[in-house]
């Protein structure tokens, strides 16, 4: 295994916490908060110094690498990022133990949107700080989906594959960067158009800049607590729904919308099979939310399953999208987003695999002397592809299963036990607030607290990728 070349990349992650951690501090100086840029400040330095030893040591490391050690970088990036991430908020108040604070930065870097925190009396270096947690973790996010899950094939059928990579064997790190750079170039300037809208709609500047690094990362964090309503006009609302399904959107279909420029690749965003999942869904849940609200609250519903469709879970008025029965919402929310996204959940494809192989099952038995192979968007499906997308969905659902069970055991009832761990899970943290208005994370003991952390780090790296690496027979030779 290339440790060498698997620390090369973890010494760069840790140099780009840094970056974040300078624009935080920065952040406190514009606001007069000296003390908490002094923290960044400090903590950037030593960060990036010790990021630049790691990289330092691994600068000699072969240049070729095997789909094993980009599994364990992907899982090891997952679990160190966060661990770094944390030491900030070791200094509030509000974190008493590191549990928390890890949970707290776990939160933001996979974009799952959960907090313990009151963003009204957190100081703003610290807002934008899990606001760049959240833009940076969504790059990360799709970077990953596209380089390393599509170098791994962990789908079988190939569902990560995009015209982004093309992989060539022993290359998968070389990509890294320069796909990270076109998605990060993407998302900068989704979230800079959505920021110029917010503020054009009468947004507050600092408000507008950390919704739209969470909205195009499908965070969920917002910089006030309460609704969005009170400083987001109806407008505003539209924007920033637009900009959370760009983010839940297959990001290899939009960087080609941003290459080409012309209407033939416009055309594709709303013909993609995915998309065209992600609009289902929306459609369900305002004709749900319609049926339980009425035509008077019919605009935040439609804003809201905006927001719910997309994981991203912002609360933009009182009266919406929670009213949907909590069943249906955590069965949507759990189906997710594009698989090129960084939406959570099952994944839309996915999905639409299974359907479709189930689909052509029920056929067969009804016919059982014909020959049915699956087909799916023009190409035949081998039965035996399928093989695996049946094991993560078994996984995805053991996961949610021994989830509920550890939250129960934690102190939880079983109600708010099943939403915590569809939330977790689904890298949806607002989905709890929605299901079970009376239960707030800021209520929940540490043992609960952890056990949600790990369920959302292993909704963000992968059911099967997770089962692999733990497995005994992979550290074997």
């Amino acid at each position: 295994m290339a440790y060498s070349r698997i620390f090369l990349w973890l010494g760069y992650a840790l140099v780009s916490c840094a970056v974040l951690m300078l624009l935080s501090a920065l952040c406190g100086l514009v606001f007069r908060e000296f003390a908490q840029a002094s923290l960044f400040f400090t903590l950037a330095c030593i960060v990036g110094i010790v990021g630049l030893i790691i990289a330092f040591i691994g600068q000699n490391a072969p240049t070729h690498e095997n789909t094993r050690d980009a599994l364990v970088f992907l899982v090891f990036f997952w679990l160190l990022v966060p661990l770094i991430a944390c030491l900030p908020y070791l200094s509030l108040p509000e974190v008493p133990t590191f549990a928390v604070a890890y949970f707290e930065a776990a939160s933001a870097t996979t974009t799952t949107g959960a907090s313990v925190l009151n963003p009204d009396t957190t100081p703003k270096s610290f807002l934008l700080w899990r606001s760049l947690l959240q833009w940076s973790g969504g790059v990360m996010v799709a970077t990953f989906a596209v380089v390393i899950l599509a170098a791994l094939n962990l789908t079988g059928i190939g569902e990560h594959r995009s015209a982004l990579f093309t992989l060539r064997k022993g290359e998968i790190f070389s990509r890294l960067l320069g796909i990270g750079r076109l998605i990060a170039l993407l998302y900068t300037l989704i979230a800079f158009i959505c920021f110029s809208f917010l503020i054009i709609s009468g947004t507050p500047a600092f408000e507008a800049l950390c919704l739209a690094l969470s909205a195009i990362s499908t965070g969920g964090l917002a910089p006030r607590s309460g609704l969005l309503a009170d400083y987001v006009s109806g407008f505003g609302g539209l924007v920033l729904a637009v900009t959370c399904l760009f983010g839940a959107a297959n990001v290899s279909v939009l960087w080609d919308v941003l290459r080409r420029r012309n209407a033939m690749a416009l055309r594709e965003v709303f013909l993609n099979i995915e998309h065209r999942g992600i609009f289902a869904i929306i459609i369900i849940l305002i004709v749900a939310g319609f049926l339980s609200t009425g035509a008077a609250h019919l605009y935040t519903v439609v804003v809201e399953a905006a927001f719910m469709a997309s994981s991203t879970g912002f609360d933009y008025h009182v009266i919406g999208i929670d009213m949907v029965p909590a069943a249906l919402l955590i069965a949507l929310v759990l189906i997710g987003g594009s698989a090129l996204s960084t939406a959570g959940g099952l994944k839309i494809i996915r999905m639409l695999l299974l359907f479709r192989h189930l689909r052509t099952d029920l056929d067969r038995m009804s016919h059982p002397s014909r020959v049915m192979p699956v087909k799916f968007q023009g190409r035949t499906i081998d039965d035996k592809a399928f093989l695996s997308i049946w094991m993560y969905f078994f996984g995805y659902t053991l996961v949610f299963a021994l989830g509920i069970a550890a939250l129960g055991a934690s102190g939880l009832e079983f109600t708010q036990a099943v939403s915590a761990a569809a939330s977790a899970l689904s890298n949806t943290g607002p989905l709890l607030a929605a299901t079970n208005p009376e239960t707030s994370y800021g209520d929940m003991n540490v043992l609960s607290l952890s056990v949600l952390t790990v369920i959302m780090l292993v909704g963000r790296i992968e059911v099967l990728a997770v089962f692999a690496v733990v497995a005994p027979s992979f550290w074997r030779n």
